[in-house]
């Protein structure tokens, strides 16, 4: 596993964290995960951890929609095809989260 796939499985894990509204000893006995190393992250993520996406640029992906098939309540699923690679995202999807997916999808096409 590279640096990059390690930090972006460790970023979900943060944001599964936050949104859970447990400590950190709760969460990570919760998920069988080492507190140590959840600490080790919570502190790479919140001064910045000297990644990459610190100073990436925005890049946009072109997407092609076919108006036939938009929901017309406008509450329905978003699909995101990367060739055999299917992802879906519901409303209130965590955004970060979200774009380091799409990130690593890129990365792989």
């Amino acid at each position: 596993m590279t640096l990059k796939d390690k930090r972006i499985e460790w970023k979900a894990r943060y944001y599964a964290w936050k949104e859970s509204g447990q400590s950190v000893a709760k969460w990570c006995r919760d998920q069988e995960i080492q507190v140590h190393q959840m600490y080790y992250w919570v502190r790479q993520f919140k001064r910045g951890g000297g990644s990459e996406e610190t100073s990436a640029q925005t890049q946009w992906l072109t997407v092609q929609v076919d108006e036939e098939a938009l929901p017309s309540s406008g509450q329905g699923p978003i699909l995101l095809h990367f060739g055999a690679i299917s992802v879906e995202v519901r409303t209130g999807a965590n955004m970060g989260l979200l774009s380091d997916v799409v990130h690593v999808l890129q990365s792989q096409c």
